[in-house]
């Protein structure tokens, strides 16, 4: 008898009875299609300016679309839960966000926060939906089967990238192109600023995305076999730094150079196993060499003919305050930096509830109810770990750490006895991220590309 949902027939037989090669097509289908529908999100929501209120709406299509084929695939067992332990993992943060969420509904009794709580604050949305929307991702993800569905995906996080980096060398140049971080009073620091966000909607966030996809670029540069990829992969990356050098936040450098470092460790190690017949850089020592080279040419110029200005606490309170209005006004004598700030205030935040945290992105609410903490508010810790704590919980970040440990050390088990460099730049782009998020946030418009390549770090031919 065929396979039907709850005893119907006709849909649920096409749905549970494909034969294997249309069910990768639609799984593959699905992923490729969440990178496409976030980057059109974010072409709506830079272009409009004002649209900032579709900017979940982009995530929850592509999250819970590959959320319901993931349960598909259960159904059809295609997969089993437990093949993956990393789904236990991803279902204890599912079911602490759902709990974190249900606290605010039934101790506050605020519909303002409740709803706060599900789709996210103004311009952030990342509520409730918006967490379980990324769980999706990684779960789809982490069915991939081929090899080739992975270099596919990397080409397309490239195709994003370059097009993040199209926008962003355009709101650099002072002609007039759509961008929010334009001569905004926190950030008249800086004569005729013009920062770059790409289509991040914010230049710190910009350089988070920055660190996901330099990850993989460099790998590909100086791991793939052929020669005129491996220079796709290169100049994609020195674009990506160029266009980090325009947002005036660290988070670009980061972010990149944990990239670097990560690449050139694992290039050292591998220096004698891999050699190129094409061209005359037949070491991947080399090519590192070359695209380090030219990054740091590139900083020079940029430095000589405008000026590198980090200012992040600047970009963050034009953010929060001057652009979304969700924040009380910064004072202007406080002298602490924006991470000191984040961390003060989320660890004020984790003492007053360290089990559930106030709700998922609440951060802000919080405390612009709290006399004593209204100046200076701040919406993000600036310290994803931090935040993570201070609106969910200590238990949410326990299992978000203990994902990311198993996850860095799957990877290098996978790495011991293969030269497959996805594998190499899967690692770089994860660790690299993990590393940029002690400084940066979350945010709907460049995680759902981090928990992307977190699953692909458990696909069959990673």
């Amino acid at each position: 008898m065929p396979k039907t949902i709850f005893g119907t027939s006709e849909k649920s037989n096409f749905i549970l009875n494909m034969n294997k090669s249309t069910v990768e097509k639609w799984k593959n289908g699905l992923l490729y299609g969440s990178i496409i529908i976030l980057l059109i999100g974010g072409m709506v929501i830079t272009l409009l300016e004002k649209a900032n209120a579709f900017m979940g709406s982009f995530l929850y299509v592509a999250g819970f679309s590959c959320i319901l084929f993931y349960i598909v695939l259960l159904l059809r067992k295609d997969i089993k839960f437990k093949d993956t332990p990393a789904a236990f993992l991803i279902a204890a943060l599912a079911v602490l966000a759902a709990a974190s969420y249900y606290k605010v509904v039934l101790t506050d009794g605020n519909s303002a926060h409740t709803s706060t709580a599900l789709l996210g604050e103004t311009g952030r949305y990342e509520g409730l939906l918006a967490l379980l929307a990324y769980f999706g991702i990684f779960l789809l993800a982490a069915c991939v089967t081929k090899r080739e569905t992975v270099k596919k995906l990397f080409m397309l996080l490239m195709g994003a990238g370059i097009v993040q980096a199209a926008f962003a060398v355009m709101q650099h140049i002072p002609w007039g192109f759509p961008s929010n971080f334009r001569k905004l009073p926190s950030i008249l620091l800086l004569k005729n600023v013009h920062l770059a966000s790409g289509l991040s909607d914010s230049p710190i966030f910009y350089g988070t995305f920055l660190t996901i996809v330099s990850g993989i670029a460099i790998a590909g540069a100086v791991w793939e076999k052929n020669a005129k990829t491996a220079r796709f992969y290169g100049a994609a990356v020195v674009l990506f730094f160029l266009t980090g050098l325009f947002t005036s936040s660290v988070i670009p450098l980061i972010g990149i150079g944990a990239d670097i470092i990560i690449i050139t460790v694992l290039t050292v190690i591998k220096r004698k196993s891999v050699k190129f017949t094409e061209g005359i850089l037949k070491t991947p020592l080399r090519r590192l060499g070359i695209v380090v080279s030219i990054i740091l040419a590139v900083f020079g110029i940029v430095s000589l003919t405008q000026g590198i200005y980090l200012r992040d606490k600047a970009i963050a309170y034009t953010d929060a305050f001057n652009r979304l209005f969700i924040v009380a006004s910064p004072s202007p004598i406080n002298e602490e930096s924006l991470w000191e700030i984040g961390a003060e205030r989320s660890i004020e935040i984790i003492k007053d509830e360290p089990i559930l945290g106030v709700g998922p992105d609440l951060m802000a609410t919080y405390q612009l109810e709290r006399e004593e903490l209204r100046v200076d508010s701040i919406d993000r810790s600036y310290n994803e770990y931090l935040y993570t704590a201070a609106t969910r919980g200590l238990p949410s970040l326990i299992a978000y750490a203990a994902l990311l440990i198993m996850t860095i050390v799957h990877l290098c088990k996978r790495m011991k006895g293969s030269d497959d460099w996805y594998v190499f730049a899967l690692f770089a782009a994860i660790l690299g991220y993990a590393v940029q998020a002690f400084f940066s946030a979350s945010a709907v418009t460049a995680a759902p590309f981090f928990w992307l390549i977190m699953g692909l770090a458990y696909s069959d031919n990673s």
